[in-house]
């Protein structure tokens, strides 16, 4: 496993979604000195960390670490998805 994969990963999904990794930093609570000195020192953050930036990211820590998805991730994310409309639209019904 190498950490240069994990911050491969995380610059992507930053510029994906236009978030400055600042902003990420901050968002998960921690300072950003400590997150520019986990990168310049090609650290893997911490387990807290990793979960964080990976939540705020959107994707898995599993997908940061490997840049793949566990199986069956779309499919639950689509069925959550059909699950919510469906809803929305029962409590539509007089």
């Amino acid at each position: 496993m190498k950490v240069e994969k994990f911050w491969v990963q995380v610059r992507k999904l930053l510029k994906t979604k236009g978030v400055t990794q600042k902003s990420l930093a901050h968002a998960c609570g921690f300072p950003y000195s400590t997150f520019k000195g986990w990168i310049k020192k090609n650290y893997f953050p911490t387990v807290i960390g990793g979960y964080m930036m990976a939540a705020k990211l959107g994707v898995s820590v599993e997908y940061l670490v490997t840049g793949k998805e566990r199986p069956g991730k779309k499919e639950l994310t689509k069925i959550q998805s059909l699950l919510h409309r469906a809803n929305e639209k029962l409590e539509k019904i007089p």
